[in-house]
């Protein structure tokens, strides 16, 4: 309680102070007109392809004055200072040059010097140059954040060693797990934090939902406009996220934000239309097979047969249910944007609309998005400046309640499937024909046109911050922020529907209000010692507040369709309404000293205490150090002395951070309501449904670096290697007690899981000439994941996962030795043929109940019978590497771009294809089924039509998860400055772009790249009718006037 109360005051505090000592200074200041005496004028290229290059900066050496090229790479500089003078240029990822200016024009070419050691890197809490970093931090290329994209986390993909990007739907704005380094926790959050301009934010979909409705979840990440995004660094070991404390175990990745430049005014346009379709549709049996197989059935059972052998041959192909309801959708962007400063202030606005149909009819997501940027050198001691986006969306989702799936609840993708082909979408009157062959009639195309499942988004997320210098190399930074979320979701399915038949009519409405405040406080001490010592020490304290409040209602049973979810009220049977309302504070103090001698001898120590609501009352505090050390080995003589190496550092760094995505109350006793009858009423009470544990603590990750950079000739080629092992304890996990307590589990930290790996990223220049360019980036990432202990005698345990087939089935299993994600089941040893096999071979169920043509297992064990004794590892989802490939061409105005994407080694459980060759009389069944055993087909892979067979977990399900994909194309075409300047543009380009064009895979679903259950790493690589990816066909305009 003193945590919240304590970080409530600070944030109310920081908050009136900063309003009081900032705002007018930044709204008086404008009114400052700058002295004019000078100008010089002149335009900046790169000296290989003759392009302009936006954003360089221009300084007269030996004073502070400078300005920045616009986007047409020119500049105007006006200074008190008279020519000539020497000007400084500098931009990131090109030699620093020194020209000495006469007069106007001047010419200045730069030349390219892929990932020199004087880059700047944004770090936690500030940046550091590149040369003296000792941690193991990766940037993403600029061609990856022009990928198009409806959120942030997409942009990751391949595009730097370390991390895995799982999509865990194809649902226009749904969610990606994103995991670095692989997964740290069993129970626990292990998402990533991403800091946006400087505040720490989960891609938490609890925050968006709102508990109503039952599609895939809405990714948080979604409300940031992707276009909007200047740079993203990953923070990967300990001695760069530990300044994070215990939000640091999963990595951190910051975001940057564009901001404007001095010197320039502009006002762009980017914009692009473009169409999106199926990859490909997965087999499925036509209609004159699944009328064979509805007869086959019935025979089995010794029913008569539906249909007469002309009948099956008439009905042909039948439907074709997945082109009824998939479709070609079209996808925009349309964003404009001002940007621009002067001498003394940037600033930067754009506004955004995008807008993403669903391939699947009636999903989309729409987002209304505006971002302003602004600071402004009060004085030449104080800095101010503000960072704030504010975003609306609306996303439409499919109905797919993955928690109530089963054969008999099926989501929308596996109703598509599993309808039967002889039916046809209409009758000849038009009207949509259900299903008559289910206990509940429907129609899938009818479902996807008539349910209603909607979630509307606002969110506000941004900073104040002011910088004043206090003494020469000492600043103090204060920011105050907030990130303000509320959601509201609503869902209706009518009576004549699938999800509403049962209920005639089922409707639910909910709303969720999201308030995270932020203050942090730094003092930034830099000095330079003899020229030879370069100190940096960083102090901070900092206090997040964070509240929810959420509620939902909903009824059945309605008399009219009419009125969907806008009157609960006319619907006979009220559901009983929830209310949720939850809490957490984060008190914090950090510190950072990075020493440096020569630019050689690098040290980086941080430390960082974490104060949290969430723990117990003797755990409250958590401490987190980390130490790093960096040799630039290729500044030394005898590395200078061999011409092929440009540059070589080694790193090595050690440390620990937490993890605090555990939800909140989890260590106090908590209460429940329950109904009771006393006295022969019905009265609600409430009862302690969770034991306290005043000693929970954080979940702990020390990590241990170790890693080099090389450059050769001339940085044409830059490589970068990582080794790394990460050990997680004091892993929350249910534990069993006694049931004489009343309960049957506590919350408590026994478990153990490690990480180990390597990393390796590759950048080469292989061609550079006066007009044409070939660049190519190689990202290649091992890890290797294993659950080390569970406490106690405890050796394995089935995670409980949603659904009623799989919940029965448990797939996968928490075992010490085994990675997470593994699957568990039977091995298959073919079909019985005949009776005489029955008869030799242990079977499964009783010799009596077992015919020819059922799966036959594996007796592993040895002892003559078939029992879950017999059940083993049918592998893990965890695949053994990824990578991506990245090429870049540039031929005079022309540039192409081909990115290949890739896993090799992991497993998928496909429990679609389970589902439908679990053969029925109302489903249709996979399309390999009509491969299915029978006396003159004896197949040794399909076993024989029958009513609803058990499903058994079992390895025949089990498919290859690796793939190779194109996963974006570009091609593009830079106009020349003299015919932009016809339409009087500075810069004109257009381009075509194609994402996921073609994928190479052995998988028989959708996608490879699946999961269903989105970011639970205890149901990993299963396929359970998860909204299928697609292609992406797309024309765009860049143009800045």
């Amino acid at each position: 309680m003193e945590i919240y109360i304590h970080a409530k005051h600070v944030l109310t505090k920081a908050l009136s102070l900063f309003i009081f000592l900032v705002i007018p200074y930044t709204v008086f200041a404008q009114t400052e007109i700058p002295l004019i005496n000078s100008r010089l004028e002149g335009i900046v290229t790169d000296s290989a392809t003759h392009q302009p290059i936006t954003g360089v900066v221009l300084r007269i050496k030996g004073v502070t004055h400078s300005v920045a090229t616009g986007s047409d790479g020119r500049f105007v500089f006006v200074t008190g200072q008279k020519l000539p003078y020497t000007l400084v240029v500098s931009f990131i990822g090109y030699k620093t040059k020194e020209v000495y200016a006469t007069g106007s024009p001047v010419v200045i070419q730069l030349s390219d010097k892929v990932s020199q050691l004087n880059d700047v890197v944004i770090v936690g809490y500030g940046t550091q140059k590149k040369s003296d970093i000792t941690g193991a931090i990766s940037t993403i290329p600029k061609d990856n954040l022009k990928q198009v994209s409806s959120s942030v986390d997409n942009l990751l993909r391949g595009a730097a060693p370390g991390v895995q990007v799982t999509q865990s739907s194809g649902a226009p704005g749904a969610s990606a797990s994103v995991r670095i380094r692989g997964g740290n926790s069993i129970t626990g959050g292990n998402e990533p934090l991403y800091v946006i301009d400087g505040f720490p934010i989960y891609n938490d979909n609890s925050t968006i939902s709102s508990s109503a409705g039952s599609g895939a979840a809405v990714n948080g990440l979604s409300t940031i406009n992707p276009a909007d995004i200047e740079s993203i660094e990953v923070l990967k070991d300990a001695s760069a996220t530990a300044i994070y404390g215990s939000r640091g175990a999963n990595g951190v990745i910051i975001i940057t934000t564009k901001k404007g430049k001095r010197g320039t005014n502009d006002v762009s346009y980017q914009g692009y239309y473009g169409t999106q379709k199926l990859s490909k549709e997965v087999p499925l049996l036509d209609g004159s097979q699944w009328a064979q197989l509805r007869n086959d059935i019935q025979t089995s059972s010794g029913q008569t047969p539906s249909f007469t052998s002309a009948q099956v041959a008439a009905f042909g192909q039948g439907t074709n249910w997945q082109d009824a309801a998939f479709r070609n959708a079209p996808v925009q962007s349309h964003e404009l944007t001002l940007s621009g400063g002067d001498e003394k202030s940037r600033y930067n606005i754009a506004g955004n609309y995008f807008d993403q149909q669903g391939i699947l009819l009636n999903t989309d997501f729409k987002r209304y998005s505006l971002r302003y940027n602004y600071d402004r050198d009060i004085s030449t001691k104080f800095h101010v400046g503000i960072n704030a986006t504010t975003s609306y969306s609306i996303s439409n989702g499919a109905a797919s309640n993955i928690a109530s799936n089963s054969l008999n609840s099926p989501n929308i993708i596996t109703n598509i499937l599993t309808t039967p082909p002889i039916l046809p979408v209409k009758d000849a009157n038009g009207n949509y024909v259900l299903n008559p062959y289910s206990t509940t009639p429907s129609n899938p195309i009818q479902d996807l046109l008539s349910i209603i499942n909607q979630t509307k988004v606002t969110r506000s997320l941004g900073n104040l911050f002011g910088e004043y210098t206090l003494a020469p190399g000492l600043k103090a930074k204060v920011s105050v922020g907030a990130d303000l979320l509320n959601s509201k979701s609503n869902f209706y399915a009518p009576s004549y529907t699938g999800d509403g038949y049962s209920t005639l009519g089922y409707a639910t409405v909910g709303s969720s209000t999201s308030n995270s405040w932020l203050n942090e406080n730094t003092l930034t001490y830099t000095k330079t010692i003899h020229q030879d010592h370069d100190l940096n020490v960083l102090v901070g304290y900092t206090t997040q507040y964070f509240d929810n409040e959420s509620v939902t209602a909903g009824s059945k049973n309605f008399v009219s369709n009419l009125t969907t979810y806008n009157s609960l009220q006319s619907g006979s049977q009220i559901l009983t309404p929830t209310s949720n309302a939850y809490s957490w504070a984060l008190d914090s103090y950090l510190a950072r000293i990075n020493y440096s001698y020569l630019h050689k001898y690098n040290l980086t120590v941080s430390a960082r205490a974490d104060g949290s609501s969430r723990f117990g009352s003797g755990n409250k505090w958590g401490y987190f150090p980390s130490a790093g050390f960096s040799w630039n080995a290729g500044e030394e003589d005898f590395i200078k002395s061999i011409p092929t190496i440009s540059n070589l550092k080694f790193r090595v760094s050690a440390g620990e951070t937490g993890n605090t995505q555990i939800g909140e109350y989890q260590s106090l006793a908590l209460f429940s309501p329950f109904n009771y009858t006393f006295n022969n009423t019905q009265l609600v009470g409430l009862a302690q449904t969770q034991l306290a544990n005043s000693n929970l603590k954080w979940e702990k990750t020390a990590q241990y670096d170790g890693g080099f950079d090389l450059g050769l000739l001339d940085n044409r080629i830059n490589l970068v290697f990582d080794a790394y092992y990460k050990k997680t304890t004091n892993l929350l996990l249910a534990v069993p007690v006694p049931l004489s307590s009343g309960y049957s589990q506590s919350l408590q930290n026994i478990g153990a899981v490690a990480n180990k790996g390597i990393e390796l990223g590759i950048n080469t220049e292989n061609i550079n000439s006066s007009s044409f360019v070939w660049k190519t980036s190689l990202v290649y990432s091992l890890n290797r994941n294993k659950v080390l202990s569970l406490g106690n005698s405890e050796t394995s345990f089935f995670p409980t996962i949603p659904g009623t087939t799989l919940g029965v089935l448990q797939p996968e299993i928490i075992k010490v030795g085994l990675p997470l994600g593994t699957f568990w089941g039977y091995k298959t040893a073919g079909i019985f043929q005949n009776a005489a096999q029955i008869a030799q071979y242990p079977t499964l169920n009783s010799k009596a109940n077992t015919k020819p043509g059922d799966v036959r297992y594996q007796d592993l064990n040895g002892d003559g019978v078939i029992t879950t004794a017999d059940k083993t590892n049918l592998g893990s989802a965890q695949p053994k590497f990824t990578g991506g490939l990245t090429n870049t061409f540039t031929y005079k105005g022309i540039d192409l771009v081909v990115f290949l994407q890739g896993s090799y080694g992991g497993e998928i459980y496909n429990a679609l294809r389970q589902q439908m060759e679990i053969t029925n009389l109302s489903q249709n069944a996979w399309g390999e089924v009509a491969d299915r055993w029978t006396p003159s087909n004896p197949s040794n892979t399909i076993p024989r039509a029958s009513n609803n067979p058990v499903a058994q977990m079992s390895n025949q399900f089990i498919e290859s998860a690796s793939y190779l994909r194109l996963k974006n194309l570009v091609l593009g075409y830079t106009f020349n400055n003299t015919l932009a300047s016809k339409i009087h543009a500075k810069q004109l380009r257009l381009y075509v772009s194609a994402q996921n064009l073609v994928t190479w895979t052995k998988y028989t679903g959708y996608d490879p790249e699946v999961s269903s259950f989105e970011q639970n790493n205890t149901a990993q690589g299963i396929d359970y009718g998860a909204y299928p990816n697609y292609k992406t066909y797309l024309l765009g305009l860049s143009v800045t006037f």
